[in-house]
């Protein structure tokens, strides 16, 4: 799921922290390190950089002129960003080509326990529907997880789509879930499983809030 509006950090108590244009050669991310090595690098950055943020891929990829299949390629490293690309993305996140590629760069530490104040809200600003991402810095996990709250009458974008797998439980209220021409009623305590290259889409038809704990393949959300 992602909700972008309707397309569904300084220290350890804070968020973690410390296609279309010309093709240029990209600088070294360090003397010591090859070319090769620093390209297997960009998508990891560029993933770290965008949840610190609290931006999900969707929004990324709108504010940055590019699709939202192209930034999940970039960030799985299945394709290497041309230099006027990445400088798009990188303007968006805050960054620029020397910090991104400068010896200044730390991985951040992993977390084992991630408060209320540490999740990450995908939703835009003002949106009905909120998405907290539970994320703890890793840069290896392969499992997203989200905590959303539905307000009511509420519903995420039209039929989305992006490529995974999901699965969820509702936790409060009920939601309908249409995905394709199928449209599902899920009540508190009923859960469900979707491909989410299926166009689906996730509506709150009450006039409660609903609750739902869901977890997604692959991170890059």
């Amino acid at each position: 799921m992602d909700n972008e509006g309707d397309d569904k950090g300084a220290d350890d108590d804070s968020v973690c922290s410390d296609d279309d244009a010309e093709d240029e050669s990209l600088p070294s991310a360090a003397p010591a390190e090859t070319e090769a090595s620093a390209e297997e690098d960009i998508g990891k950055k560029i993933n770290q950089l965008r949840l610190a943020k609290g931006y999900s891929q969707r929004k990324l990829a709108k504010l940055s002129g590019l699709t939202n299949t192209s930034i999940s390629s970039i960030e799985r490293n299945k394709v290497s960003p041309a230099v006027n690309t990445l400088k798009a993305i990188l303007t968006v996140l805050g960054s620029d080509l020397t910090t991104f590629f400068s010896d200044e760069w730390k991985e951040p530490k992993a977390r084992v326990v991630v408060t209320p104040k540490d999740l990450l809200e995908l939703s835009e600003a003002g949106s009905r529907v909120s998405l907290k991402q539970v994320y703890n810095c890793s840069t290896t996990k392969n499992l997203g997880f989200l905590i959303e709250t539905y307000q009511p009458n509420s519903s995420t974008e039209e039929k989305i789509a992006h490529e995974g797998e999901e699965i969820g439980t509702v936790i409060e209220g009920k939601i309908l879930i249409r995905v394709e021409e199928t449209t599902y009623l899920l009540n508190q305590g009923d859960s469900y499983v979707i491909d989410t290259m299926k166009p689906h889409t996730f509506i709150n038809p009450s006039d409660s809030i609903t609750r739902i704990v869901s977890a997604h393949t692959p991170t890059t959300y």
